[in-house]
């Protein structure tokens, strides 16, 4: 195994309209701006340890060659979901609802315990709220 020091771990989604993004990670769902940047629009968002960054879709980046990043094609086809464990699911999902957030269902009580639902972004990602079974 490699050898170093992990001082935090984020995730970056491309975003085809960076203020609408922007807007619901930080007015729905309260993160705060870490750093911005103007040109192409990115930010770092944080709340405690989580991180997420917001990549305004389709700019070239020196450090990456060949690669432009891409917002969701298909919102009914992920390759992500972001994931949120609260304390409390349904309280949680009465906030968002409340604040005209979009969800694809109520909380659901898995046999295994706890519950979650699914946010769903601008871009169409889906952002699961989740409450771990009691004593996980």
């Amino acid at each position: 195994m490699a050898e170093f020091e992990l001082k935090d771990v984020g995730t970056v989604l491309a975003v085809a309209d960076f203020a609408a993004s922007f807007e619901f990670y930080t007015k729905n769902l309260g993160l705060e701006p870490v750093m911005m940047f103007d040109d192409p629009p990115f930010a770092i968002l944080g709340r405690g340890s989580f991180r997420l960054c917001l990549a305004e879709e389709g700019h070239p980046a020196e450090d990456s060659p060949g690669v432009l990043m891409k917002s969701l094609a298909d919102p009914q086809n992920p390759p992500v979901r972001l994931v949120l464990w609260v304390s409390d699911c349904a309280a949680t999902y009465e906030s968002l609802v409340a604040e005209g957030v979009r969800f694809l269902g109520p909380p659901w009580s898995p046999p295994w315990g706890g519950s979650r639902c699914f946010a769903v972004d601008p871009d169409g990602y889906q952002v699961e709220i989740e409450q771990l079974p009691d004593g996980a």
